[in-house]
């Protein structure tokens, strides 16, 4: 029995996918050791092994007497408990196990340069969490963060800032209106996939300044709806009023020991997670020592320039190598005396002006002023405003609903 068990809680959650459609399923390679030649392997690296369908039949059994059967056991989440916990490891170790491409040690050469063209920006996420909470107290002010960092993908500062503006001025309108936030209630009740097809096909929800916000220039609603509904939904529980320590420990709270997100999360994936807490409470820290240190493709660029975009992207989409970057940013911030979250901002901004020059968007401050000067607003008038950042979040958000 014991050894069925074991077997049992060997299984991911991608091999029972497989198991369901393909008969076939995959085990997770967790020694770092190349398995034997003649194996199958899949994209991760882990092992592909073939069932017939006796085996299937089998397998099946052995689910059963956990009192569960196929279909059941393809909702949980084996994998979680089996993956190793890189969280609690160092670079080093990382590089070690082989999970990870090891970044090359002439990254630190250029440190210095990048240093002195970002370096003005290392306080980048203590001040806009304070000019942020300042203006909109604490419930209010939560709310804004954690938009910013939902629409943070693929968007510059200036798109970024303004989709999180008009979905702000958008929620904050329809939960004043009885009618509509009713459907924006109902709304939440659907899963992301059919709110998106609604939307897309049947052009529902359209009268809603919440879906307005969030759709007016953006090209990216279905990566952004899954965060943006679990935020609303999150939202309700709380009775519309979010405080910015409970947020913080919600959203926290679905991290696992490996740096990869529970199928629960609110907020995901790991970029966006790691984002909204550097906003929420910069100096937040995990149990153990796991800081969430943001890693984009900007940081990827740093870590690993001899790399194209889809390579990148790729290596950010592992978990493994996520945490590695992240692992080498604190290492890396400890010898220049800055916090980890300082050292990535001085970094992302550095590497930023060295690639796309000066007049790129690095700040939320120039972010608002090109929004505000398509809207024809100076900002030198509204900086006068003891209101300055409230005042512009309701001019750029209101002008998109």
């Amino acid at each position: 029995m014991n050894k069925k068990k074991v077997r049992l809680q060997e299984l991911s959650d991608f091999a029972r996918k497989q198991l369901a459609r393909k008969k076939k399923f995959y085990m997770v390679n967790l020694s770092g050791v190349a398995p034997k030649k003649e194996r199958k392997l899949n994209e991760s690296g882990d092992v592909q092994i073939e069932l017939n369908a006796k085996q299937v039949k089998e397998l099946d059994t052995i689910f059963k007497e956990f009192g569960s059967n196929l279909n059941n056991i393809l909702q949980t989440e084996l994998e979680e408990k089996t993956q190793p916990e890189y969280t609690k490891m160092s670079a080093s170790q990382l590089e070690d196990m082989g999970v990870v491409l090891k970044i090359d040690s002439s990254i630190i050469d250029g440190i210095d340069k990048l240093l002195a063209l970002g370096g003005e920006a290392k306080s980048w996420y203590s001040e806009m969490n304070q000019k942020i909470l300042e203006a909109f107290g604490d419930s209010d002010g939560t709310l804004f963060l954690i938009l910013l960092a939902i629409f943070s993908p693929r968007n510059p500062l200036s798109q970024n800032f303004k989709l999180a503006a008009q979905t702000f001025q958008g929620i904050k309108k329809d939960i004043a209106d009885p009618e509509s936030k009713k459907k924006l209630e109902e709304m939440m009740e659907m899963k992301s996939n059919d709110v998106y097809k609604a939307m897309k096909e049947r052009d529902e929800f359209k009268d809603l300044a919440t879906v307005r916000g969030m759709v007016k220039g953006n090209m990216g609603v279905n990566t952004n709806l899954p965060n943006i509904l679990n935020l609303l939904r999150l939202y309700k529980r709380n009775n519309y009023v979010l405080t910015r320590k409970d947020a913080v420990d919600e959203i926290a709270s679905h991290l696992l020991p490996s740096g990869a997100l529970d199928k629960n999360a609110t907020i995901s994936a790991e970029k966006v997670f790691s984002f909204t807490l550097n906003l929420l409470d910069p100096s937040y820290q995990f149990e153990g020592g796991w800081l969430p240190v943001t890693m984009d493709t900007w940081m990827a660029s740093f870590f690993y320039p001899q790399l194209d975009k889809k390579e990148k992207s790729k290596l950010l989409s592992k978990t493994s190598n996520y945490v590695y970057m992240a692992k080498m940013t604190q290492e890396l911030a400890g010898r220049y005396n800055m916090e980890p979250v300082e050292f990535q901002a001085a970094i992302w901004c550095g590497i930023i002006k060295d690639k796309k020059g000066e007049n790129y968007d690095i700040t939320f401050l120039t972010a608002i002023d090109k929004n505000l000067k398509k809207l024809n607003v100076k900002i030198e008038e509204l900086k006068k405003l003891d209101n300055f950042m409230q005042k512009v979040v309701e001019i750029i958000g209101n002008s998109g609903i």
